[in-house]
């Protein structure tokens, strides 16, 4: 019997264990006349994940972001007030399979301010734990962001954010 609780206690700390997230995110921000791309390789942190419920926090450097173009990505650091608010922040609630995919949702700390968000994506096991694919649509006017110029162009208000991870125990 002093085994079986021993045992279970042990299943049970393993089940509530965090899992450490590594990964990036990638952007595109549209134009009538285009889009661009960008990157960002630092995405880290830790999640629990019990059932549907999860928590903790998943950042990314916000002076990581990498478009390929030196003075696009200045005006994206202005645009993020990244001096203010180094970091953008995601804390899970949920992580659930639903449908034929995976989804998580939470709440996103961006420029100051603080979002609910919906990721969907897959959830794919691989010898060393999960890989996670998933994407989400933002505005700027949701975090009261300047919408930037090219030439006399405005970027579309409307961004698509596409995350990569790999979770481990």
């Amino acid at each position: 019997m002093k085994r079986l609780a021993v045992a279970l206690l042990l299943v049970l700390a393993y089940a509530q264990a965090p899992y450490t997230v590594e990964g990036g995110a990638r952007y595109w921000g549209f134009y009538p006349l285009g889009s661009w791309e960008g990157r960002n390789p630092t995405a880290r942190g830790e999640i629990l994940w019990d059932g549907e419920n999860a928590s903790g926090k998943v950042c990314l450097d916000q002076k990581a972001w990498d478009s390929g173009n030196a003075e696009r990505d200045k005006k994206a650091l202005e645009i993020l007030r990244a001096k203010e608010h180094p970091e953008a922040c995601f804390y899970p609630k949920t992580a659930r399979w639903e449908g034929g995919g995976f989804v998580v949702e939470g709440e996103l700390a961006l420029a100051g301010l603080t979002r609910p968000v919906r990721i969907e994506g897959e959830l794919r096991e691989t010898p060393s734990g999960y890989r996670f694919q998933g994407r989400f649509t933002t505005r700027f006017s949701t975090w009261n962001l300047e919408r930037p110029r090219l030439l006399f162009l405005e970027v579309r208000d409307e961004v698509e954010v596409f995350l990569e991870a790999e979770v481990r125990r």
